[in-house]
């Protein structure tokens, strides 16, 4: 493979897809599941793009026996029916999926590192017709999730990619920390989850406004 091969890994939920909808109706099936009160709508929002167990501690009563490891439990199964289903609520957002296109016949390889479980994206790429569409797909389920690099350096690995030609695409601080502590460059997309100032504070190298923005940007990124 040649030395200057570029990779852009990109980010999943709130970057290629909308999920808060469908992520925001998990969380409060998987409470109630586990016979808890409703969580807090805007709480769920802003814990996007966390480990599934995480995020769910950030939000989840105090007073009460179950684990978030149980009420994650309780998501990826609530989620797994909707996915066989058929019924996963994340639209791609508009322009995404043309702009990877022609990066690729431009010659980058594609991959997606996401803290989403394996069968959340099995199921959601299968619903875009995108199972084979990317060069390497990373998921929680394989790998220590975001912000740590691993994600990104068993890509470069696998794909004989250097750091100084691999990026690092996603809405979110842990989208970005992976960025910085893999070495490589990292663009938020400022249509998702986090705000500019918090993408801005974890040290993103670019920040993007829309599609065009991003593709205007990766036309010269390691020129």
């Amino acid at each position: 493979m040649p030395e200057n091969v570029k990779l852009a890994l990109f980010d999943y939920d709130g970057t290629i897809v909308d999920s808060a909808i469908m992520i925001v109706e998990g969380a409060i099936a998987a409470f109630r599941m586990c016979g808890l009160p409703d969580p807090d709508p805007k709480k769920v929002r802003e814990n996007i793009g966390k480990p599934l167990a995480i995020a769910l501690d950030e939000y989840m009563p105090p007073g009460y026996k179950v684990t978030p490891d149980q009420i994650s439990e309780a998501y990826r199964s609530w989620y797994a029916e909707q996915g066989r289903l058929g019924l996963q609520n994340e639209p791609l957002y508009p322009g995404v999926i043309d702009l990877i296109t022609e990066m690729k016949t431009n010659g980058w390889l594609i991959g997606i590192a996401t803290n989403k479980s394996r069968v959340g994206l099995t199921n959601g790429l299968a619903k875009h017709h995108l199972s084979e569409f990317f060069d390497i797909t990373l998921s929680t389920d394989e790998n220590i999730p975001k912000p740590n690099p691993a994600m990104a350096i068993k890509a470069m690995k696998d794909l004989g990619v250097q750091n100084k030609f691999c990026v690092i695409i996603g809405d979110t601080i842990n989208d970005i920390g992976l960025g910085v502590n893999a070495g490589i460059t990292s663009i938020g997309v400022t249509w998702g989850y986090n705000s500019r100032e918090l993408l801005t504070t974890a040290g993103a190298t670019h920040l993007v406004n829309n599609a065009n923005d991003l593709g205007k940007l990766m036309k010269t990124i390691f020129a």
